[in-house]
């Protein structure tokens, strides 16, 4: 079974970085999320930010701002800011010298912890200038840094107020409905369930109530249970089969706590049928008696219709937690969304076509899942680079404020115990699989430069904690180097 990302969500950051007001899609929003992502404008941006500890907080980018709600009500985080936040995240000066990183990464790269295949890139955010790399454009397996990719390409063609909806609509006779799956795994059965932190979306309770209401009170006799919309294996290519217990779910286009049999764990036991034992818990809370299998009637009046969290707090989600199902989720809608088409291959073209737009060599890159699960994929840090440089300037530049801080949130909340001083200065996503690590992100230096850059490391034989520790130390040297 290969490894993963080493946070447990309930421990990591509650409150993800930022959170927007959700435009109303076609139909009415039924709820709207408790707390409002704080998105701001420019690039580059001067001034400190200060984070708690739960990891709330700004980018030394300020993003741009998205339009607000035109249904749903607003509210402002709970405890956020706190009365005496502390300092966190450093700030950038863009008249700051740039490091000459030659004079310290050749060595720091040799790092004998480093004993497998190591690509790195390291490049100035203002300029794009590459200030140094190795193996730069060598393609590795990228493990959980693959959802920098999925992440940009969401919020690129989806855009961060977009939201997954869950559909119910008239079924063949009088006695029964068709609940239309759309994609969406973060549902909860009443409110309460695994997402509440991250990405508070709707209930099936909520869905029942609708669906029970607009029939006069009477429940349907049969639940018809369409997941026509993923028409793929449910396990990617290269995915260990094993994965799909704990690490992540069977993929199916409607779920309930992203598939988990226990709401309030990260790598809790996974149902096989997901999608099943969701709609069998609808049914109950509907007062309907079976659970068929079937398919909606193209003209078929809509019942209920309920969502998720707009995929701004989704992307937050997956990238600060590192949670595989969800993130492999927001692939396939977005390979909906561009492809017309939910499936592993439609994903993969979606990928690699928004890495060219953001002006990305693509050459010997391979994705076959969304999440980083497969030992098949293959990204370059160079090719990381390049998309965290042209996500600074795009729609998908609020992926900056979803990256965990060193020592201090999602993923990196128990790292950098060895680099100190790279704590609130490093901001990444993580990767790990069986003989994979990565990190990529931003860090500023001590003159207050700010970098971007990628570390991929396949294949070291000295241990998953001795080579994450050498990427933190790695990562934190050059911020630290005044060179």
């Amino acid at each position: 079974m290969s490894l993963s990302d080493n946070a447990d969500p309930k421990v990591a950051s509650s409150t993800p970085h930022a959170r927007p007001g959700a435009t109303g899609p076609a139909r009415p929003v039924q709820r709207a999320p408790r707390r409002r992502r704080k998105v701001l404008t420019g690039v580059l941006a001067t001034l400190a930010v200060l984070v708690t500890v739960a990891a709330a907080g700004g980018l030394v980018w300020q993003i741009s701002s998205v339009a607000a709600p035109r249904t749903g009500t607003l509210t402002t985080p709970e405890a956020y800011p706190p009365a005496a936040p502390a300092p966190v995240l450093a700030s950038s000066d863009a008249d700051a010298p740039m490091p000459d990183l030659a004079s310290v990464l050749p060595a720091l790269l040799g790092d004998s912890r480093l004993n497998g295949s190591t690509s790195a890139s390291f490049a100035d955010a203002l300029t794009g200038e590459v200030l140094y790399e190795q193996e730069g454009t060598a393609p590795l397996a990228p493990a959980s840094s693959m959802k920098v990719v999925t992440a940009v390409a969401a919020l690129e063609h989806l855009g961060a107020e977009y939201r997954i909806p869950t559909t119910v609509v008239e079924g063949p006779t009088e006695d029964s409905v068709v609940l239309v799956a759309g994609g969406d795994v973060t549902l909860t059965v009443d409110g309460e369930g695994y997402y509440d932190q991250y990405a508070e979306g709707a209930s099936l309770q909520e869905l029942a109530d609708l669906v029970l209401e607009a029939r006069g009170g009477t429940a349907p006799n049969t639940v018809y249970l369409d997941t026509s919309v993923f028409t793929d294996n449910p396990k990617a290519e290269g995915v260990p089969a094993e994965d799909l217990v704990y690490m992540t779910a069977p993929m199916a286009p409607f779920m309930v706590d992203g598939g988990r049999k226990d709401n309030t764990a990260k790598y809790a036991e996974h149902f096989t049928d997901p999608a099943t034992a969701a709609a069998e818990q609808f049914a109950d809370l509907l007062g309907a008696a079976a659970v068929e299998a079937g398919t909606a009637d193209a003209g078929a009046d809509e019942v209920a219709t309920v969502y998720s969290a707009p995929m701004a707090a989704l992307v937050d989600s997956f990238i600060l937690t590192s949670d595989n199902l969800l993130a492999d989720a927001v692939a396939l809608q977005t390979a909906l969304a561009v492809e017309g088409a939910m499936t592993w291959a439609a994903m993969s073209t979606v990928h690699l076509a928004t890495l060219e737009g953001l002006g990305v060599d693509n050459t010997g890159l391979v994705f076959y899942d969304g999440a980083g699960l497969s030992p098949s994929n293959r990204m370059t840090a160079n090719a990381f680079t390049a998309l965290l440089l042209g996500a600074a300037s795009s729609s998908s530049s609020s992926v900056f404020e979803s990256l965990p801080v060193a020592g201090y949130s999602g993923t990196l909340d128990d790292r950098f115990g060895t680099a100190e001083a790279g704590k609130g200065v490093v901001r990444a996503k993580t990767g790990t699989l069986s003989g994979v690590s990565s990190l990529t992100g931003t860090l500023t230096t001590a003159e207050g430069r700010q970098l971007v850059f990628s570390i991929l490391s396949n294949g070291a034989t000295t241990g998953e904690t001795a080579v994450e520790t050498a990427l933190d130390e790695i990562s934190t040297a050059v911020a630290q180097c005044g060179c």
